[in-house]
């Protein structure tokens, strides 16, 4: 991973500083190409003090997998260690290290029976094996603390639900003394779960109080609107998405708008939680999820590893924690995470752009754009080509039908799992002789999980109880040989097909737009302005009748034109971006500190920066661009107040520790003022500006403003003539 080059020269210069002296160099642990197991390449020749602060260290650059191997050493020397015992635990689920995981989890309650997180772990374990009465007994362990209790409650509600005691799963679900905040989660999950039981009228209740708190939430506006669908209302369902979309102003989520023509192609849709497990999944994704957004990174990355755990191919769980590894600078893990969300997924175009913006942080542009070239162009030209393609060949001959087996994808049926898919899993079970426990009813019990592990073990395929598309399809397949006609035909389309037809269709206009915004940005961020405005050109040209929507388009291209010295037509599409968003802070700042700096339109401009501030007042380049503009209409002291406040809030820009050190000499506090300029060398400075700081340096600043002012007079004259 990127991050270990600069943990061996950390650690290299920790060895020379330290007076441990034991450090020595290790390598992380990573996957057998054959066998994808994890191999620990760990010299336990360590200390114990010097694996543990190592650990701390590799946890800090948040290399958990380095961590993990470190606190993993640290335990040889001191195996009854809870605290070792806890952070190798947490470093381990970290990564989805699940073995190792169970194993420190189990370790870990036998030295502290009340360890809540361990005791999570196991539950999530004993609930995956069908051991739901032990699954219970642990996170009832866990429901310390607020967060602890929350999950506990929500974990146990879908524990008894896949026991079979709906009652009892939804008197867990109330819980009077919680906060609002967590009341907010139990009311989702009661919705859900009533709908996983069939009890429509207390889901849409519950539904219709969640959505009336909060219609903003794409989660909840998703299940809501499937619930309804669900359960026939598709004219409820619709106004549910209509006025999701119309408070979020915006085009929607990509997930959104797949949804919309689902509605619009009639018949009932499926339910977004569909099985105990799915909303044991729900329960860890939306938790962890928030926890991130809290700050708590962390304790939020392993809350979305369980998910995963129990739900391997969620999308959303995967997204939120590719973001969260964007968040910590891991962009090539967090590659790693989107390549794992299903293909055909709606999610799809965003997930190329994310990959893109990664790339390019890896140093790796050209990549990003090959993404995003074929992500705007190859659709559309591909489907033009198999389209003549297609008119010109032959009709394809008619082949006899195979077995009806459906595409599992990624997907798979396990404990918990209801519908169609398992109905026919059970029916194919039973005409081949094997004891599903009854009729085939569509519900994925004990007795299903053991006449699949007894057909996995008689077949000599994998042996889980788990049944992915190998065992599906041969279940099926030997049951139409031996007695055809037994198992039934499944009574809608598989999910791929669905997401296949929707891919087809190319990119929608929103989605293009954005893919052109994000090579732009890579564009800008490269220096490419040229490049970027023909991007920007291609993008602005799409939009049929500009709206408040598209500033950012114009205000993109407009600081390219600016950056590739066409200061005219900068003017124009900045203009136009405050037309359409008058109250738009990076606009008013861009377009008044171009003014100012030009020294043009000083009170136009002035008024545009003092309203920028006013809207955020928190925005170091905005602040400075008010201090500046005082400067350079000769107001020294009241620049120095903007500039001092702008570098308080972002001390690693070079151009305003620069500003800062002219403001200072104006004021003749010319010690300090070379103080910022070393600074703003220290960080950087673009070379023409570099250049600048060092004969202010060396000569003052009235040197180098005398120089400036003859070549105005210059240039000036030339002009004349």
């Amino acid at each position: 991973m990127r991050a270990c080059t600069g943990l061996r020269a950390a650690f290299s210069t920790l060895m020379t500083t330290t007076a441990l002296g034991a450090l020595l160099l290790v390598l992380p642990a990573h996957a057998n190409a054959e066998t994808g197991e994890r191999v620990e390449i760990v010299d336990t020749t360590h200390s114990l003090s010097g694996s543990y602060l190592a650990g701390r260290f590799a946890r800090s650059l948040n290399d958990t997998e380095l961590a993990a191997a470190f606190y993993g050493n640290a335990l040889v020397f001191d195996p009854a260690s809870d605290m070792l015992l806890e952070q190798a635990l947490l470093m381990e689920a970290s990564f989805g290290a699940w073995d190792s995981t169970m194993r420190i989890a189990g370790d870990l309650v036998a030295l502290e029976p009340n360890h809540r997180m361990a005791h999570m772990f196991l539950g999530l374990g004993d609930f995956k094996s069908g051991s739901f009465a032990k699954a219970e007994e642990h996170f009832k362990a866990a429901s310390s603390g607020p967060i602890g209790e929350l999950t506990s409650a929500l974990a146990m509600a879908w524990i008894k639900l896949a026991a079979g005691d709906t009652n009892e799963a939804l008197n867990l679900l109330v819980v009077p003394k919680q906060a609002e905040w967590a009341q907010f989660y139990l009311r989702y999950h009661r919705a859900l779960l009533a709908d996983v039981a069939g009890r429509r009228g207390e889901a849409k209740s519950s539904f219709e109080r969640v959505f009336k708190q909060d219609a903003r939430t794409l989660r909840t506006a998703l299940a809501y609107a499937r619930s309804l669908s669900n359960a026939g209302d598709a004219k409820g369902a619709r106004s549910v998405l209509r006025v999701h979309l119309e408070k979020t102003q915006s085009d929607g989520h990509p997930l959104a708008r797949a949804l919309a023509d689902e509605l619009g192609g009639g018949g009932k849709l499926d339910l977004l939680v569909a099985t105990p497990a799915d909303g044991i999944a729900e329960v860890f994704y939306g938790l962890g999820e928030s926890l991130i957004g809290e700050g708590a990174v962390g304790i939020g990355i392993v809350y979305l590893q369980m998910a995963l755990y129990v739900v391997p191919d969620h999308p959303f769980a995967l997204a939120a924690l590719a973001n969260a590894y964007e968040a910590n600078k891991q962009y090539s893990e967090a590659i790693a995470v989107y390549d794992r969300i299903p293909k055909g997924s709606p999610l799809g175009p965003a997930i190329e752009i994310r990959k893109a913006f990664n790339l390019n942080s890896l140093d790796r542009p050209d990549e990003a754009r090959d993404i995003l070239l074929k992500l705007i162009d190859g659709p559309l030209s591909e489907k033009l080509e198999e389209a003549k393609a297609e008119a010109a060949a032959p009709p394809p001959p008619v082949v006899a039908p195979a077995p009806d087996i459906p595409d599992l994808g990624t997907s798979y049926l396990q404990l918990g799992s209801t519908g169609d898919r398992v109905r026919q899993l059970q029916s194919a079970l039973a005409a081949l002789g094997y004891n599903i426990g009854g009729e085939p009813d569509g519900a994925y019990g004990d007795a299903t999980r053991k006449a699949v592990i007894a057909f996995q073990r008689e077949q000599t395929l994998g042996v889980d109880g788990i049944t992915g598309q190998e065992t599906f399809s041969k279940a099926l397949t030997l049951a139409a040989e031996k007695a055809p006609g037994s198992v039934p035909a499944a009574t809608a389309a598989a999910p791929q097909e669905a997401q296949k037809a929707k891919a087809d269709k190319g990119l929608a206009l929103s989605e293009k737009l954005q893919a052109l915004d994000a090579l732009g940005n890579i564009q800008r961020s490269r220096k490419l302005y040229a490049d970027a405005i023909t991007t920007y050109d291609r993008a602005i040209g799409l939009i049929e009748k500009p709206d408040r929507r598209h500033w950012a388009y114009f205000y993109a291209r407009g600081t390219s034109h600016e950056r590739n010295k066409d200061w005219p037509k900068a003017e124009s599409d900045l203009k136009r971006a405050m037309d359409l968003y008058p109250d738009q802070p990076l606009v008013l700042n861009y377009l008044g500190y171009s003014w100012i700096d030009q020294g043009v339109n000083l009170d136009q401009g002035m008024s545009l920066i003092e309203r920028a501030v006013a809207l955020k007042p928190d925005d170091g380049y905005i602040v400075d661009s008010l201090g500046w503009a005082h400067f350079k209409r000769g107001n020294f002291k009241e620049a120095v107040r903007y500039l001092e406040r702008a570098v308080e809030l972002r001390p690693d820009d070079p151009v305003l520790n620069d500003h800062l050190g002219d403001a200072l000499w104006r004021v003749g506090r010319e010690r300090e003022a070379k103080f910022q300029w070393d600074q703003a060398l220290s960080l950087k400075p673009e070379p023409e500006d570099e250049t600048k700081i060092r004969k202010k340096l060396s000569e003052g600043l009235g040197v180098l403003e005398k120089e400036t002012r003859a070549e105005v007079i210059e240039q000036k004259s030339g002009t004349a003539q």
